[in-house]
């Protein structure tokens, strides 16, 4: 779903190697894609949910209240897709993204602060939410 020219533009290099894997449940596919870059820590993963379970498993996710959340709550991020959230912290967060049935998630290593990663985020997930 990304070009090696789409990772290098935001990256700073192409991946040197990239693992594909799949799973499947009675209402939910999982398309998953971890790009390994020659800078490990710049690394990308890529993950699309798409099933008849897609929305109902978006409104669990990011609308309806978790009590046992160790986290803090998602953040709505703006201009992406229908909708779109930041959760987890800089190190390990990560971008979700609902568009036409399908829910993209992407997350990228490094040390960056959020508001370095949720930029480059958006810019990798513009491509892919074009092909959906």
């Amino acid at each position: 779903m990304l070009t090696a020219a789409e990772i290098a533009r935001v990256q700073g290099e192409p991946p040197a190697q990239a693992k594909d894997s799949a799973s499947e449940s009675a209402d939910l596919s999982v398309e998953r894609c971890f790009y390994s870059l020659p800078t490990f820590a710049r690394s990308i993963s890529l993950e699309i949910t798409r099933g008849k379970g897609t929305r109902a498993f978006w409104k669990r996710a990011f609308h309806e209240e978790h009590e046992d959340r160790e986290l803090p709550p998602p953040e709505k991020v703006r201009g992406l897709g229908e909708e779109a959230f930041w959760t987890g912290d800089p190190r390990l967060g990560g971008l979700y993204v609902l568009q036409n049935g399908s829910i993209v998630r992407l997350s990228i290593g490094g040390n960056q602060n959020k508001a370095d990663k949720l930029r480059k985020l958006k810019q990798l997930a513009r491509p892919i939410l074009k092909r959906l």
